[in-house]
């Protein structure tokens, strides 16, 4: 909580794992979808198309995945960011679980589920430090 209040927010990124993945298997369908315009076979009036634009869009979610992050912590929220990202008020957490590699924030209107496995093995120990803080705080209001 206390790097929070200095930084004003802080990032985690996805895992090398993941985002590794999505650049090789974008680098693996393009290159099979530009063979295919190589070919001689004229049946194929479809395929290459579907195949090259499945390696570009695999391209694009590493892209995007590497420059966004996964989530973002501020003093005030946690924000995920995906399409369409989703962000849950920490001033309106009731509860917090952590469950089958789940971490769930709860609030009365809404849930939030962060996966531990696509956190960066790096900064898995600062986000659980930040869980356990915000778990501890939440048993003391409740007490």
């Amino acid at each position: 909580m206390e790097k929070i209040k200095k930084n004003k927010s802080l990032e985690f990124a996805f895992t090398n794992k993941r985002l590794y993945m999505n650049l090789v298997l974008g680098i693996l369908w393009l290159g099979i979808g530009i063979s295919y315009f190589f070919e001689d076979d004229t049946k194929l009036k479809y395929k290459p198309y579907i195949v090259t634009i499945l390696g570009i869009t695999y391209l694009l979610l590493f892209l995007y995945e590497f420059k966004q992050k996964y989530f973002e912590i501020t003093k005030d929220k946690i924000k995920i960011k995906s399409i369409p990202s989703k962000e849950i008020d920490l001033n309106e957490v009731t509860e917090v679980k952590y469950y089958a590699d789940d971490y769930t924030f709860k609030t009365p209107s809404k849930s939030l589920k962060i996966l531990k496995s696509q956190i960066n093995k790096k900064q898995l120990p600062e986000f659980e430090n930040f869980f356990n803080n915000l778990q501890n705080n939440l048993k003391k209001n409740v007490v």
